[in-house]
């Protein structure tokens, strides 16, 4: 049985990228976003230092079309943070890619859902899952700046939810793909940030409230660090790393992630079941997908 490779996870058409492999950083906070906007803006300016070069294209609040990024257009989002009419992060998205059709890392995304919960979330080439110390490096500046509740790290797929062409086509592509591969997430991290707890992945963040409740940093290095896992302090909260590198694992050859399996199980007490679906999935599909490391 033939091993996947990151170019499977990868289609294009006439139109441009459809959906390709990334690593993925995502974070999510229940503040407002007066007290937000501060520290997500430094988020963006540490990701524009490193990436302004190759970002193409951006999505603003209610826009139907990318357009061009340029430096000219590098204050949009702050000025969006500004918004005091605004309660949580406003839509924006920055990408490498011509347009709506045609998407791909880096992206920079922030967002909201019921106008209560934010996102930021990052997602960078499939390379960079052989550079681990610069992802946990850079995961530690977000961190640093963006007052998280929950958030993770790993393998991820790529690709614009907000065109209608690619809503349509996609989530039947990637279904799969993430029923075969336990370490794979569907890119939309917006759509999770209502969870309790964001879903166990390579890199699991705890807020300061599930830190907590989990006994405290002292608690949960005793209980979980060696053997493959580490525990470090990250920003306000705590990082777990499962492994030296985020990993696909392959349900098809038996490989289900044990460390993921280990930190999820460990979790599981405050990953609590939300009625809710993902793109291309149902309710009990969805929730197998979130459960998949609980025990």
């Amino acid at each position: 049985m033939a091993t996947m490779r990151f170019e499977d996870l990868t289609q294009q058409d006439e139109y441009g990228m459809v959906v390709c492999p990334s690593v993925e950083a995502t974070l999510y906070s229940d503040e407002s976003l007066s007290k937000l906007a501060e520290g997500v803006i430094a988020c963006y300016r540490l990701f524009l230092d490193r990436f302004g070069s190759e970002l193409q294209s951006f999505l603003a609040s209610a826009m139907v079309k990318a357009q061009k990024f340029s430096q000219k257009k590098a204050d949009v989002f702050p000025t969006l943070c500004g918004d005091p009419k605004l309660a949580t992060l406003p839509m924006f998205r920055v990408f490498r890619g011509a347009g709506n059709m045609d998407y791909m890392p880096p992206v920079f995304m922030a967002g909201s859902t019921l106008n209560r919960f934010s996102c930021l979330q990052v997602q960078l080439p499939h390379t960079y899952a052989d550079r681990p110390e610069d992802v946990l490096a850079f995961l530690g500046q977000l961190a640093s700046n963006f007052p998280y509740r929950s958030g993770y790290a790993g393998l991820a797929l790529c690709w614009n939810d907000l065109s209608v062409d690619r809503e349509t086509v996609v989530p039947a592509l990637i279904k799969p793909l993430l029923k075969r591969h336990p370490g794979l997430s569907p890119g939309l991290g917006r759509n999770l940030a209502s969870q309790p707890m964001a879903p166990c992945n390579w890199l699991t963040l705890l807020g300061p409230g599930l830190l907590a409740a989990a006994g405290g940093l002292s608690r949960v290095k005793g209980d979980l660090a060696g053997d493959g896992i580490s525990v470090i302090e990250m920003g306000h909260g705590a990082c777990i790393r499962a492994g030296d590198v985020p990993k696909l694992g392959d349900l098809n050859r038996q490989d289900d992630l044990p460390l993921y399996r280990r930190v999820g199980a460990y979790l599981k007490p405050w990953r609590t079941y939300q009625k809710f679906r993902l793109k291309g999935m149902d309710f009990e599909e969805t929730e197998a997908w979130l459960a998949r490391f609980d025990s």
